[in-house]
């Protein structure tokens, strides 16, 4: 048994997608969408700064989000169904939040909190989303840690270091997760740990952050 195969098979392939979607330069967010039996019926992953092939219909702008992807790739009879599940690895922002509302998707797992843009809490805002009856659960432990860092990374990286102590984005995140927070700038600055996201190493990667 491998260490990666302890997320179960839907948060490995998430991880994966995370790492493909870094490895390509873009964010690393994924998501997967299941029946309740656990059957993958599609996949997609950030593309909003790569154009690469990929399982993604939407690539290279601001709203190839992971969500939107998974969704638009969903296919056949599996669209009439409304009992989809939906793995998120960076809780759902508006829009995303926005399509799952207007599919099949009943329920949606979330790897980890996003304070500034994810908008769960929009579930019960609205009468018309209410009455959708979306359940929306958050993972805990390595799940949780895993995927908030991957997120964070490219984040970090593509920030400016000038503004990042002024910008409302990483307040929040490291109001969210002050026990994961300063690992961030420890790993960004690692050149062993960037390569192995550049060689999409999950093994690695999983254990590495595991045991921080």
């Amino acid at each position: 048994m491998t260490s990666t195969e302890a997320l179960g098979p839907i948060w490995s392939r998430c991880l994966d997608l995370a790492l493909e979607g870094i490895a390509a330069g873009s964010l690393g967010i994924s998501a997967v969408i299941t029946t309740p039996e656990g059957e993958v019926l599609s996949a997609g992953r950030n593309q909003s700064y790569d154009n690469d092939t990929s399982c993604n219909l939407i690539r290279g702008n601001f709203v190839s989000h992971a969500e939107l992807n998974a969704i638009a790739t969903l296919q056949g009879r599996s669209t009439e169904r409304r009992d989809l599940i939906l793995y998120a690895t960076v809780e759902p922002c508006p829009m995303c939040l926005g399509a799952i509302v207007m599919s099949r998707i009943r329920k949606v797992r979330v790897a980890s909190r996003d304070p500034w843009a994810g908008s769960v809490r929009l579930l019960d805002k609205d009468w018309y989303i209410a009455g959708k009856n979306i359940q929306a659960d958050f993972e805990t432990g390595i799940v949780e840690k895993l995927f908030f860092l991957l997120h964070m990374l490219q984040q970090w990286k593509r920030s400016d270091p000038k503004n990042r102590k002024e910008h409302g984005f990483f307040g929040k995140m490291e109001e969210q997760y002050p026990q994961y927070f300063p690992f961030i700038a420890h790993l960004a600055g690692d050149e062993g740990f960037m390569d192995d996201l550049m060689k999409k190493d999950k093994e690695r990667i999983y254990t590495r952050i595991r045991d921080m």
